[in-house]
């Protein structure tokens, strides 16, 4: 690439990440980095452009929540193919002549015909954007070269690595507006003042709000709704000013990832001082359509939902990891079941009839392969999604869930945000 006054990317102001990305794409190879937090990022280049970003942490949960938003628009894409997705895929290691995981599922969706290549690149484009806007907000880190290079099969595309730096810098520009409130797209907003938030939003959309916003983060919710997160945080800023909504910081491992929006010492202060400020009185920018949503869009984009009360049933020989996922699973939206008994399991399934099962592998008498298999040749669950709860990840545990008829699997220990990702993923 020239540096010219053409270039998109003013090179005098590049930070250390960017600069080590357009010095491998000048190179070739992969560019291999290594934070602190033991985070691996990693960058397939060839002759100067861009052919993939990934990095470690919970790749395959970023393709899903991509395939979700791309799934409005392909319907054939539904939740049970992104299951059986998941069941092949998710967790299995890198060998070092392969791609990552989440190319070789993309990849595997080209080649059945459950995807086209149009919706694979973007999709491609969509997971190496959120990918860069972590990347360029690091601090620091201990970088090194691969000397292998990897093959991309099938979908390899060459993207020009300076017009997404230009569109991820511009994106990042926008987080740290709505900042130091808003500083991830992991923070998870939550209603907890209805009263104010009808003072700007008519009732029925509250409503629909508080039963939408449970600890899903902004972009599970993007996901949810085939929004943009940077979108969803925009609509729901003036709430969050006026205190109807408030943000929880990002749960691990996600808190680990660099924030958007980072003071200097200097400038707390004065910035608490301008913070203050906002909860007493509203910005003129939030009348202006060019600078923020208008409230008739948080309407559109939060449309009132059915009033529904979902039924869960879980089955654990163990009482006490019944009773946490009760816990973890505290809503008016869930009606939980509790069954410790193996044996009488399909029994009160069939008196619950549950939208969704969560079944311990590991139970005495009758365990959850068995178990999934009796429901499966039951009529009236033959639909119904059925999630295993296992210890363990291996390709042979994936292999013997699917032969029993399983629709996906949660892997112990778990926290609440891998749960309530389970439940989006298979009942909204």
């Amino acid at each position: 690439m020239n540096n010219n006054s053409e270039d998109p990317i003013d090179q005098t102001a590049l930070n250390s990440p960017i600069k080590q990305l357009m010095e491998a794409s000048l190179s070739g190879g992969n560019l291999v980095v290594f934070t602190r937090d033991s985070f691996k990022w990693s960058f397939y280049f060839s002759q100067g452009k861009l052919l993939y970003a990934t990095n470690s942490l919970k790749s395959f949960e970023r393709l899903e929540g991509q395939l979700r938003r791309v799934s409005k628009e392909v319907p054939s894409l539904n939740e049970k193919v992104r299951s059986q997705l998941r069941l092949m895929f998710d967790e299995t290691e890198d060998s070092t002549n392969e791609a990552p995981t989440e190319y070789r599922a993309l990849t595997w969706l080209v080649s059945e015909g459950q995807l086209s290549k149009e919706f694979a690149i973007k999709v491609l484009v969509r997971l190496m954007q959120e990918v860069l806007e972590a990347f360029i907000a690091l601090p620091d880190g201990n970088i090194e070269m691969e000397s292998n290079m990897r093959s991309l099969p099938n979908i390899s595309c060459a993207f020009d690595l300076s017009k997404l730096l230009e569109v991820v810098s511009k994106r990042l520009q926008s987080w740290h507006d709505l900042g130091p409130t808003f500083f991830s797209p992991y923070q998870s907003p939550y209603l907890v003042s209805q009263t104010l938030a009808e003072k700007r939003l008519p009732p029925e959309t509250v409503q629909s709000l508080s039963r939408i916003l449970r600890g899903y983060n902004l972009r599970q919710l993007g996901a949810m709704m085939g929004r943009d997160e940077l979108i969803v945080a925009k609509q729901l800023s003036p709430l969050v000013r006026d205190g109807a909504i408030l943000l929880r910081d990002p749960m691990p491992p996600f808190d680990l990832l660099p924030r958007f929006y980072r003071l200097e010492p200097e400038e707390e202060a004065e910035n608490l001082r301008q913070l203050s400020k906002t909860f007493d009185q509203l910005e003129e920018d939030d009348d202006n359509p060019e600078t923020a949503p208008t409230f008739t869009s948080i309407s559109q984009n939060f449309p009132k939902q059915k009033q529904k009360t979902w039924k869960i049933a879980c089955i654990d020989d163990s009482q006490a990891m019944l009773n946490e996922i009760e816990r973890l699973l505290d809503s008016q939206e869930y009606e939980v079941s509790l069954i410790n008994d193996s044996l009488k399991a399909l029994m009160k399934l069939a008196s619950i009839r549950p939208d969704l099962i969560l079944l311990d592998v590991g139970m005495p008498n009758v365990d959850g392969y068995q178990l999934c298999s009796l429901v499966r040749k039951t009529q009236i669950f033959k639909e119904t999604p059925v999630v295993m709860v296992t210890g363990h990840k291996g390709l042979l545990d994936r292999a013997r869930a699917r032969m029993a008829g399983a629709t996906d699997y949660l892997t112990k220990p778990f926290a609440q945000d891998d749960l309530l990702n389970m439940v989006m993923r298979h009942l909204l």
